[in-house]
């Protein structure tokens, strides 16, 4: 075998060159990002956050649905997949720190006029088997922040999988309200129908009973075809829509259903005041830019320490022999150890030109990361601005279907008792109907801004304990 103490020696030195070893080029730190005054910034007072954001709308369909999409979703699984190179590339990379080892045997045979014993040709057999390591030393922690920058690309994919997480779960959700809101506006539009039909017989029966004209039977036939022909467009874009959660599911749309909980059942979640800026700090977008940044970081020290020289170690030992059955005879040993020192002497700029681009590199993402965090703030405040202006149009919503509602009731009224035109009851029914529709609509943008609000701070929050 090798001599095992020469090896342990060789060993012992790489250790004491790597402990002198020194890092060259700059120390990562956060870049300062301003944020906004009126964002708490005590992280002790801090909603921390909930995973399962999605079960603030108290609704077990819609948990079913994020569920599936989660598992199912072929973006998301193409995001994993994007983890598993990052991975591997980062074991690639470390693989630098340690030595490389292999192995080796071989035999010769020489056959030459000098080679007469007795009168006879005699051919000598020759056998070697052994082991080479090599090593490079990283004294200026090239290997080190090669590897670093190769972690840094991993974190960030596993960013950007979190960032496909929330994108997923936020479009299912708000795609399951679009739908229960276009279910609420069909399910309006087919009531209000019947409505008219009925309202319709009335007429014609009131006009052969000489009560009504025939300028009323039309209007109230123009309203029913009116009313019908909106149904199609309903339909129509309720089945899209149902469509794209088949595809975020990742189910084939033939055959695919859902049975949404109604609109007006569903929780309307309130982003609680004094959010913490803390809470943008787990948003995976601006995770993905930091661990970009941190990577970018790694790569000019990476380039800085290429300027410097290196030292190549190498050791061999193994067994020579003249006859195969001696191959293994402690006696047969042989080792042999190497070191060689290279530096880069001209090379045309490469180096350093390889070093301007890092650097370079790293203050373009400086700005990406701030215009991240900017944009963070600036979806926040957008996303909270509209749950507060759904809000107010969702209670004005509702009171102008109370008001509607009564109206048409009053007209129906009246019209009977002769006391108004048939005109009147048209008019109250189109505002039912707009009213009701109008409703619908509000709800899902007030369900749709909640989204928003859970996607821009990147999850929930939960009072801490």
């Amino acid at each position: 075998m090798i001599d095992l103490l020469n090896m342990q020696r060789w060993s012992g030195l790489i250790a004491a060159l790597l402990l002198a070893g020194c890092a060259v080029g700059p120390t990562y730190e956060r870049p300062a990002v301003e944020s906004p005054s009126d964002w708490v910034a005590d992280k002790a007072d801090a909603r921390w956050p909930a995973i399962d954001w999605w079960t603030a709308f108290r609704d077990p369909v819609l948990d079913r649905l994020v569920i599936e999409a989660l598992a199912n979703n072929h973006d998301l699984k193409a995001a994993v997949q994007r983890i598993a190179q990052a991975r591997a590339l980062a074991q690639v990379a470390g693989a630098a720190h340690y030595p490389s080892l292999s192995a080796s045997a071989q035999a010769s045979r020489q056959n030459n006029s000098n080679n007469n014993l007795n009168g006879k040709f005699v051919t000598p057999n020759s056998y070697q088997a052994g082991l080479t390591a090599s090593y490079v030393l990283d004294l200026f922690g090239l290997n080190r922040d090669q590897a670093e920058a190769a972690a840094a690309k991993l974190k960030g994919s596993e960013f950007e999988r979190q960032t496909v997480e929330l994108g997923v779960a936020a479009v299912t959700a708000s795609s399951y309200f679009k739908f229960a809101a276009l279910d609420a506006r069909l399910a309006v539009a087919k009531e209000t129908l019947a409505k008219a039909r009925h309202a319709a017989e009335l007429v014609r029966t009131r006009q052969q009973a000489g009560m009504a004209t025939a300028l009323q039977v039309a209007q109230q036939q123009a309203e029913v075809a009116s009313l019908q022909a909106a149904i199609p467009t309903l339909q129509t874009q309720r089945r899209q829509v149902l469509n794209a959660l088949a595809m975020l599911a990742g189910h084939l749309p033939d055959g695919f259903d859902v049975k949404p909980t109604a609109i007006a059942q569903l929780g309307l979640p309130q982003a609680p005041a004094g959010l913490p800026s803390a809470l943008l700090e787990r948003r995976p977008d601006i995770l993905r830019a930091e661990a970009a940044l941190a990577g970018a970081n790694a790569d000019i020290r990476a380039a800085t320490a290429a300027l410097f020289p290196r030292i190549n170690l190498t050791a061999q030992g193994g067994y020579a022999s003249a006859a195969l059955r001696q191959l293994f005879d402690p006696g047969n040993t042989f080792y042999s150890l190497a070191a060689g020192l290279t530096a880069p002497l001209f090379e045309g700029g490469k180096l350093r030109g390889e070093l301007a681009y890092t650097e370079a590199r790293y203050g373009e993402l400086v700005q990406n990361y701030r215009q991240t965090v900017l944009a963070a703030f600036t979806d926040v405040e957008n996303a909270l601005t509209a749950q507060r202006n759904t809000d107010d149009t969702l209670v004005a919503q509702r009171d102008a279907v109370t008001q509607a509602t009564l109206a048409y009731s009053l007209a129906e009224f009246q019209y009977e008792q002769g006391m108004v035109d048939y005109l009147a009851v048209l008019t109250a029914q189109r505002s039912l109907l707009a009213a009701d529709d109008a409703e619908a609509q509000a709800r899902f943008a007030r369900l749709d801004a909640a989204v928003s609000v859970y996607q821009a701070l990147g999850g929930g929050w939960n009072i801490p304990q």
